[in-house]
């Protein structure tokens, strides 16, 4: 399987849930800035590789995990994903899509803008992990509701 975890800048929320999901960051407590802020994809990518597919890892079972920036395109990669994996026929594996845009709050949202379209790093990084750690819960449920029924997140 091919696990994909999508934003909209496929740096923040996406990385985040998909490192809980790898064990890369903790499920008992919630991480400290530096923790976050050392992951080597979290606001590393730039407005210009929204769309590219970032490989994190692979989990316990040998799935390899992405993380995805989808732009405005987030509502509708869901429904674009499927018609495009038939070109490759039966010998494709199956895909998981985990959207975790719903954890993005203003916080991470101006924090992002100013970090990653306007290169002011040293406001905005701390500002979006403030806003995801204040998040954090709600991208570890991400994690823990995809590995209880990945079912729901196949395309």
């Amino acid at each position: 399987m091919i696990i994909i975890f999508q934003c909209f800048g496929g740096t923040h929320t996406s990385v985040t849930a998909a490192s809980i999901y790898l064990g890369k960051l903790p499920r008992s407590r919630i991480p400290r800035l530096e923790e976050l802020l050392d992951l080597p994809h979290f606001d590393r990518v730039e407005n210009a590789d929204i769309g590219t597919l970032n490989y994190l890892g692979r989990d316990r079972r040998g799935n390899r995990v992405f993380a995805l920036g989808s732009g405005r395109w987030s509502a509708a990669i869901r429904e674009l994903l499927p018609p495009l994996l038939q070109l490759y026929g039966p010998e494709v594996p199956a895909l998981a899509l985990i959207d975790c845009s719903s954890a993005v709050t203003w916080p991470v949202r101006l924090g992002g803008f100013l970090s990653r379209s306007l290169h002011c790093i040293d406001p905005g990084r701390p500002l979006v992990g403030w806003g995801i750690l204040r998040n954090y819960r709600r991208l570890l449920q991400l994690a823990e509701h995809f590995e209880a029924d990945p079912a729901r997140y196949l395309l």
